[in-house]
């Protein structure tokens, strides 16, 4: 699935996923998050023109950004920014963040500058609207990946590629990172 933004290659990251996420042992999948070890994986790739998302769906989730997209609406209000608004977290010039089991109520969670990467896991994310009402969604795994002097059209998918292996060694070593 593929929602607005700059062109990218599609085929480089479905190959990325594929060799980092999908077509990997069955030992290395049992220590995935559920959401890569459903028997159908699904994703989709967000693309703006200050960023890239790469999120894993359930398949309610699916349907959510499928309803979202009918109604011509961000599937994921409230979760970026890159203007001035005020958010949760405030990330720039930052390599391998990892947000995990986060909760984001009436706020925007990321301020995104440029030249981020960031792993996102298990986020929730609740916003009140003036013509909506409340939305509210989980997102169990994205990756994003912000446009800057270092990540461009041409590093993009290096760095993507670095971010999902980055993954890979949290869930293999969990208590490396303690």
């Amino acid at each position: 699935m593929n929602i607005k933004g700059p062109s990218v290659d599609r085929e480089r990251i479905n190959s990325i996923v594929q060799n980092r996420l999908l077509f990997v042992s069955s030992e290395l999948k049992q220590v995935f998050p559920a959401v890569l070890r459903q028997e159908h994986v699904l994703w989709a790739t967000i693309c703006e023109p200050e960023y890239l998302m790469l999120v894993f769906l359930t398949n309610e989730d699916k349907i959510r950004i499928d309803n979202s997209r009918s109604k011509r609406i961000n599937p994921y209000l409230g979760l970026v920014t890159t203007g001035k608004e005020g958010a949760a977290f405030r990330i720039e010039k930052s390599k391998y963040m990892t947000i995990s089991s986060c909760r984001v109520e009436n706020s925007y969670a990321l301020s995104l500058g440029p030249d981020s990467t960031i792993l996102l896991i298990d986020h929730q994310q609740s916003i009140k609207t003036k013509d909506m009402g409340p939305i509210s969604y989980t997102i169990s795994l994205a990756y994003i990946l912000s446009y800057g002097e270092e990540i461009n059209d041409t590093t993009l998918y290096d760095y993507l590629d670095g971010l999902i292996a980055f993954s890979e060694n949290i869930w293999r070593n969990p208590g490396a990172r303690k």
